[in-house]
């Protein structure tokens, strides 16, 4: 770490994978639980619960996450390992998670519980050691502050683009909210959204 100004080409080569990590937020709180209900016929209770027990799960790993990072110790640094591999990861879970098979409620809400467990898990390895990575490209406070608005820039732009790609995915292809077209609509989010998170 130094005092040392951080190119521009720098912050916003760590600031840019804020946009596509965005995803993980408004379509997986808002729009799944009820593609998952509606359409793919989870249980509201049993989904309820999921996304609480989901939740409790991230405040453990969160920590658990972060202190690995910490003491990890390799030639690419004790970050970039988790972010790659939690970055691809994540996009597997999403692509399982956004196309689930048709079958029985019981069937769907174990898939959902799975896939919704396995997306936070990887997520976590990607946004802990990303959000640490930060503070640690330089010690000077306008740089970090500069870094930092940017970072937020991009997932404040990220969370639009998410909020708004089930209507600009129906509407691109002409899909007005039958069973099969919520589906084809999470597929294709999916489909753009998981090499967004590699990349």
């Amino acid at each position: 770490m130094s005092t040392a100004k951080l190119s521009y080409r720098s912050k916003i080569a760590y600031a840019l994978p804020a946009f596509s990590l965005a995803v993980v937020g408004i379509p997986v709180y808002v729009y799944l639980p009820k593609f998952y209900t509606d359409v793919i016929g989870v249980p509201m209770t049993a989904l309820g619960v999921i996304l609480l027990a989901v939740r409790v799960f991230d405040a453990v790993t969160d920590p658990w996450i972060g202190g690995l990072s910490d003491r990890t110790r390799l030639p690419f640094g004790r970050r970039r390992p988790f972010i790659l591999a939690g970055s691809i990861l994540t996009a597997g879970a999403m692509l399982f998670l956004f196309n689930p098979p048709e079958g029985s409620p019981f069937f769907s809400t174990v898939w959902f519980c799975t896939g919704m467990f396995a997306l936070f898990l990887f997520w976590t390895m990607v946004t802990v050691p990303y959000e640490s990575l930060g503070p640690e490209m330089t010690f000077d406070y306008n740089e970090r502050t500069a870094l930092f608005a940017l970072r937020d820039g991009f997932l404040i732009a990220g969370t639009l683009a998410a909020a708004s790609a089930p209507a600009i995915a129906g509407g691109l292809l002409g899909l007005f909210g039958g069973e099969s077209d919520e589906r084809h609509t999470f597929f294709w989010i999916s489909v753009v959204y998981a090499p967004l998170l590699v990349a």
